[in-house]
């Protein structure tokens, strides 16, 4: 026995001494995706508890015996990996992404979830998706890309507004855009400027640079929008920007450069046409007045034609001289990396858009900087921080007779650029189109600054506090010049204005989370409060009666007049959600909230809003899985839900208020508006039930959902009673409905060696209607839309043509009143509307080798879209405008069958509103197209450069419509939030190609 011990112990000190005898090893770990280091990768040597993590750039130093051995490596999202170290002492590892246990996370209102136990509906948009997309806003990128979500371009003006609506318009006087939320900051989104230029707007998203975006996610049922509550009505937009992580630093830069032009040019007649046309007039008048071409008038004059040789009229193409190529040039550089302990993202934008009208343009510059610190065990504290200067050179266009595009529309084109004398040619009330591209001067520019703070301790296991204060700012200042060259400022020595502006928002939030379960079940419950102030000032001042057109401040103006404003609204909020699922099959979600606003009364302060959502995953049913192999996954939801809004009225709506008024040059007060302070918010109730459908191990999937919203409790003007003194009161009166359909397929359609093929495919169809209503009403110039109980908004007023007389040339009306005979007064009809039957998009990417190849369609079908131009361009001849190329379809002779009446005063009264100037709107376009190449590892290595890229792309590249105008899709009057689908004196959306790259280094 004592000899058996001596040898154990003789063992023992010889593996010890061989054990004091190792070796130390290095190594580097990389992902084999992309080759950069991983930095936390666990370094272990199997059947020990020795082990390091590596470092920062992926490196590592460890201790082991002389035979050896073999090393794990572990890091999540990557597989495991082993390695034998035999007689090496250099080991290096290249770890590949686990796909099948890496989770499909998505962010969410105040948190984020995996997407198998998602119950709501929500969209996602990735900046894979986007990154190769140029755009100069991201409300743009989601255009085609989500499921109910219809998005439009107001106008082709650089930096102008978006039309967004997620699953339809949910309000009436009420804003109903999205709310638009920023790294968990949700921000202003409204038009601040202060000069009128036209039915055009501005998009304050614009201010944010597309390439700093990872991702979007589009949330559109209550139970994804309740957590929101008051603001939430419209949909939300969660926007999140990249941020830095524990990997080595990894520096990037993008550019592109391109050009645009208009698809279409306004369709007028030459100038030979055009007097022609004229003569044509006149000579159907004096028929209409005197008989016949040789009957005399009153005074014994023949008739005599206006222009005795038409064809030795000149053409002048105004349109020619004021489009033009514009340049678009964008650059990108951002610096991200860190380390276990800080992690940083730091990107900066320069990105600049000439119109394709002159003198018109978008330049925006932006910095960001996002950080990331663990200082302490359990302890993260950060900062997300925006900087955006944007400088826009704007003119009037878009629902306006003052600028270039209404000039080229309706100034004659026999009519030359300038006068014998040198100055520009004057035609009635509109605006020399050369003059309104050179004479004018209106720069708007914007300091905006959005950033957060934030603080994060993990107080248990699971239990997390998190406190963040956040400030969205903008500053403006828009000043405007009408020198003596244009109509606008000849009457008054030249016209200035300027407007300084403030727009001021700041949020605090606390929530506190904790996330914890047992056996089967897990829990996810959070609580958190919000307290918001939004303030607003502006001044506005103008001048007249400048020197000359070399002063263009207003202290130059003999005469001055200035006004102020200044307002503010806030709100405090308390939220609570409860996610629950047992065995990741049944899943339910919870939320309420609770938000009480400054803007309603005192008794009414106060909505709750509250949502639940259940789900079942049936492909993890025991009996599922072994009956049904082809699904993959199969996961059925249903929600309902109350969400609210609250901008149907302004600050002060649900007080007597009164506005100063001065009387006989002595000051003075009058009563402005009846106080209600009953008012109480819009809510908007849904329902929705959507499947979730996986096939082919999850290379197809389908999304599909059913949907009503029920608005009601509308803030609206209602008459009042003349006794009162006021015509109306805004109450809570009238309701709406929307209900729709939406589809979204994403498949895999071929994967054979090098060759890849994705497709995504989504289509929608929403119908909205008008259910509750005080008494119909009527907007818009010439009444041309129309509210009324039990039809949709943007309802279209007119009266229904027919078609033509073939005898007489005389326009068929309907006869609506059933008198057997045609009033305009009284014989008007809705005759359809803006609302697309169903509405979508698709997108296709190929990856062959080192090639890339997408192309993406956007299309909107059963829209009617209102060609007005032409209700100023077809005319008998007594209207002060040139003619659009439709008037040659005109009546002419008896037996002509045609919509165009016969050339008189009679066929074309201004109290008529002819149902023809509405087109279908219905249209199909490629979006983008983009052929990309990724050049080889082995040319760029030397340069330091681990990826590189070089691309062609075009936007707007074909568009296939039976519409007549310039552009199906926008809306030129989208100042007046009640229209839509209107194409008014508005600039077209650009065609634009270019070329460009991106490097990492």
């Amino acid at each position: 026995m004592k000899q058996i011990i001596l040898v154990f112990l003789v063992c023992c000190l010889a593996a010890v001494n061989a054990m004091a005898q190792g070796r130390t090893i290095t190594g580097k770990v990389t992902s084999r995706e992309d080759g950069t280091g991983l930095i936390g990768v666990s370094v272990i040597l199997k059947g020990t508890s020795t082990g390091v993590t590596t470092g920062l750039d992926g490196a590592y130093q460890l201790n082991v015996p002389a035979e050896g051995g073999t090393l794990l490596f572990k890091y999540i999202g990557y597989q495991q990996l082993e390695v034998v170290i035999g007689s090496q002492n250099e080991v290096n590892a290249s770890l590949v992404t686990d796909t099948k246990n890496l989770k499909e996370v998505v962010i969410t209102g105040y948190g984020e979830q995996d997407r198998k136990t998602l119950t709501s509906a929500q969209t996602s948009v990735s900046a894979k998706a986007i990154e190769n997309i140029p755009a100069a806003g991201s409300d743009q990128l989601m255009q085609g890309r989500a499921a109910g979500v219809q998005v439009s371009s107001n106008s082709g003006t650089p930096g102008g507004g978006v039309f967004v609506r997620v699953r339809g318009t949910s309000s009436i006087n009420g804003s109903s855009d999205p709310l638009y939320v920023v790294d968990g900051v949700p921000i202003q989104a409204n038009n601040l400027s202060g000069v009128g230029v036209g039915g055009g707007t501005t998009s304050p998203i614009a201010d944010i640079n597309p390439a700093d975006i990872e991702s979007m996610e589009i949330l559109k049922d209550a139970s994804a929008t309740a957590i929101y509550g008051a603001r939430a009505a419209n949909g939300v937009v969660l926007i999140t920007t990249k941020r830095g992580a524990n990997k080595k630093a990894k520096i990037s830069f993008g550019s592109y450069y391109g050009a645009q032009t208009a698809p279409r040019m306004p369709d007028v007649v030459d100038g030979p046409t055009n007097e022609r046309l004229q003569n044509e007039a006149a000579a159907n008048n004096w028929i209409d007045s005197y008989g016949s071409l040789n009957a005399l008038n009153p005074k014994g004059d023949p008739f005599k034609a206006p222009f005795a040789n038409p064809d030795a009229a000149i053409t002048t193409d105004w349109a020619d001289a004021v489009f033009r190529t514009g340049i678009l040039q964008n650059y990108d550089v951002s610096v991200s990396g860190g380390s276990d302990k800080v992690q940083y993202m730091v990107s900066g934008n320069n990105f600049n858009q000439e119109g394709i009208l002159r003198a018109m343009d978008f330049d925006r510059k932006t910095g960001r900087i996002n950080l990331d610190f663990f200082p302490v065990d359990k302890l993260k504290v950060g900062t997300s921080m925006l900087y955006a200067r944007t400088k826009r050179n704007r003119l009037r266009n878009d629902d306006s007779i003052f600028g270039a595009v209404p000039g080229s529309f309706s100034i004659p084109t026999n009519l030359p650029f300038y006068k014998e004398d040198g100055s520009y040619t004057k035609f009635s009330i509109f605006e020399n189109p050369i003059a309104a591209v050179e004479e004018g001067h209106h720069v708007m520019n914007t300091n905006r600054f959005l950033g957060s703070i934030y603080g994060e301790y993990e107080i248990l296991n699971g239990l997390r506090l998190r406190s963040s204060f956040s400030l969205d700012y903008t500053g403006l200042q828009e000043d405007l010049y009408d020198n003596t060259f244009l109509n606008s400022g000849a009457g008054s020595n030249g016209f200035g204005q300027s407007v300084a502006a403030t727009d001021n928002n700041w949020i605090q939030e606390n929530v506190l989370s904790y996330q914890f379960g047992k056996a089967d079940h897990a829990f996810n419950v959070l609580v958190g409060t919000t307290l918001q102030e939004s303030s607003f000032d502006r001044t506005i001042a103008t001048g007249e009666q400048f020197p000359s057109n070399d002063f263009r401040k207003i202290i130059s103006a003999a005469v001055q007049r200035a006004s102020s404003e200044s307002t503010s609204w806030g709100i405090a909020s308390l939220f609570t959600r409860i996610n629950y699922d047992f065995k990741s099959k049944y899943i339910a979600t919870i939320n309420v909230r609770r938000d009480a606003s400054s803007r309603f009364g005192k008794d009414n302060r106060w909505g709750t809003f509250p949502s639940i959502a259940l789900g079942w995953v049936v492909s993890e049913e025991p009996f599922f899985k072994e009956s049904i192999e082809s699904i993959s996954s199969l996961k059925l939801r249903a929600s309902y839900g109350i969400t609210g809004n609250q901008s149907g009225i302004t600050n002060f709506q649900s007080l007597g208020t009164w506005s100063g008024t001065p009387y006989a040059d002595l000051p003075g007060i009058s009563p402005v508006q009846l106080a209600n302070p009953d008012l109480k918010w819009e809510t908007t109730a849904q329902t929705d039930i959507g499947i979730d459908l996986g096939l082919f191990q999850n290379k197809l999937n389908l999304t599909a959902d059913y949907y009503v919203k029920k608005t009601t409790d509308l803030l609206l003007a209602v008459p009042l009673p003349k006794t009162s003194g006021f015509s109306s009161q805004v109450q809570n009166y009238g309701s709406l409905e929307n209900k729709g359909i939406e589809l979204g397929i994403n498949a895999t359609v071929l994967q054979k060696g090098d060759f890849n093929w994705d497709a995504n495919f989504n289509i929608a169809g929403n119908r909205n209607k008008i259910t509750k209503l005080a008494a119909p009403f009527n907007v818009y110039n010439r009444d041309i839309f129309r509210y009324e109980e039990g039809y949709p908004m943007y309802s279209f007023y007119f009266h229904e043509q027919t078609g033509v007389d073939p005898q007489t040339g005389a326009p068929i009306f309907k006869d609506v009143n059933g008198d057997d005979k045609f009033d305009p007064n009284v014989d008007r009809k809705i005759v359809g509307n803006a609302n697309p039957d169903f509405f979508g998009g698709l997108t296709n990417t190929l990856n062959y080798k080192r090639f890339d190849l997408s192309f993406f369609f956007q299309y909107s079908y059963g829209n009617e879209q209102l060609n007005w131009n032409r209700f100023f361009g077809e005319h008998g001849g007594t209207r002060q405008f040139g003619f659009m190329g439709s008037q040659l379809d005109r009546w002419q002779k008896p037996g002509d069958n045609t919509m165009i009446p016969r050339m008189s005063q009679a066929n074309y009264n201004a109290n008529l509103r002819p149902s023809r100037f509405l087109e279908d709107g219905s249209y199909l376009r490629m979006k983008n197209i983009t052929l990309g190449y990724a050049l080889p590892t082995s040319l760029i290595e030397k340069a330091g450069i681990s990826a590189a890229r070089i691309y062609v792309s075009g936007q707007n590249v074909l568009t296939f419509t039976k519409y007549s105008g310039l552009d199906p899709e926008i809306t030129g009057t989208a100042s007046t939030t009640l229209t839509q689908g209107i194409e008014f004196y508005s600039v077209p959306q650009p065609r634009v190609f270019m070329g460009g790259f991106n490097v990492t280094f």
